[in-house]
């Protein structure tokens, strides 16, 4: 059958939802109730959508070579024992969420996979490999194109903005009110110096954004930022400062100022940010490479990749957030200097 990426796209959408029946059906039976499973909240598991993809890869390789039996056994074992593995560690380390654990089997691997598990999906693969590709195939050309079509590109928007939504919400917030306190007090501890500094505060005069001024605008990109550099153990001190100081320019971009601004306004910000303090390389960088791609050249630390993505998404959310923020906009860490030290408010 040839391959296009409308069999890729639309395949990927039907094997996950096949994929959640199979599991709500398996774990609600053992809990006696109703589960859902996986991390995002559509009724969709995008891990068996793309170990569908992969086994029909693999199925292509195996008639492309005529594999026999014991490969084809070697092959899926290694293969979604792989991708088992992968989710598992992506899941704790991305998302800080453990889909499933398998901590109470024998011969596990940190609860992400056992041996158990990985037999039961070689026989699910080699079940799939006879007995559902085929009728999956035929009934995938009797399909009209245009439902195909139609019907992928919904489930594909809705998988990827459920996708994005969970990526943004868990690995920028913390699970606890404790380490939502810790992390909070650690960017306080990091960022006091320089909101304390009158270069910087000078910022909360100018507006920036839809009635959000540049200073509790380059406030959210920092605290945003370094609660993902958190999660990806990065230099978080650096993404503050950095974040800190990317803005750091002194006229309303909306009405004056050089022409081009967003071309200009980061050699600008990181000019003034010079007068203000020391800089790092790195920190020198996240100013630079903030508004990239217009900068042509890309960030060279993750850092700065960060303080990039982390400052686009609130420039976008600023305008698409129809709410007025005046009314509805609360700071995510302020300074309290009466004298008892730094605090939230």
């Amino acid at each position: 059958m040839e391959i296009t990426v409308l069999y890729i796209f639309f395949s990927f959408c039907i094997f996950s939802i096949i994929g959640w029946i199979l599991e709500v059906s398996y774990r609600s039976f053992h809990a006696g109730k109703f589960v859902n499973p996986g991390l995002l909240k559509g009724p969709y598991l995008i891990l068996y959508g793309t170990s569908s993809l992969m086994l029909m890869g693999c199925i292509s390789i195996f008639d492309f070579y005529d594999a026999n039996f014991i490969v084809k056994i070697f092959i899926y074992f290694i293969a979604i024992t792989g991708l088992e593995v992968i989710a598992g560690l992506v899941g704790t380390g991305l998302f800080n969420i453990r889909l499933w654990d398998y901590s109470d089997q024998f011969l596990h691997y940190k609860g992400h996979v056992c041996l158990k598990f990985s037999v039961y999906w070689v026989f699910l693969a080699f079940g799939f490999e006879y007995f559902m590709l085929l009728p999956y195939q035929n009934m995938f050309n009797s399909i009209p194109s245009v439902f195909k079509i139609l019907s992928t590109g919904v489930l594909i928007s809705i998988i990827a903005i459920d996708f994005i939504e969970a990526f943004f919400k868990n690995i920028i917030s913390p699970k606890s009110l404790g380490e939502k306190e810790m992390i909070e007090l650690e960017f306080i501890n990091i960022a006091k110096p320089l909101l304390e500094n009158s270069a910087l505060r000078t910022l909360s005069q100018f507006d920036h954004h839809r009635g959000k001024t540049r200073l509790e605008h380059v406030r959210e990109v920092a605290y945003l930022s370094f609660k993902w550099g958190k999660r990806l153990s990065l230099d978080c001190n650096a993404i503050v400062r950095g974040a800190l100081l990317h803005d750091l320019f002194y006229y309303d971009w909306l009405h004056e100022g050089p022409r081009f601004h967003g071309f200009r306004h980061h050699n600008i910000a990181l000019k003034n940010a010079h007068k203000v303090t020391d800089l790092s390389k790195k920190e020198e960088d996240i100013i630079k490479k903030h508004m990239w791609p217009l900068t042509i050249i890309p960030p060279i630390y993750m850092e700065s990749l960060i303080v990039s993505l982390i400052d686009t998404f609130c420039s976008a959310r600023d305008y698409v957030n129809f709410k007025e923020h005046k009314k509805t906009r609360k700071p995510i860490v302020v300074l309290d200097n009466s004298g008892l030290g730094a605090g939230r408010v």
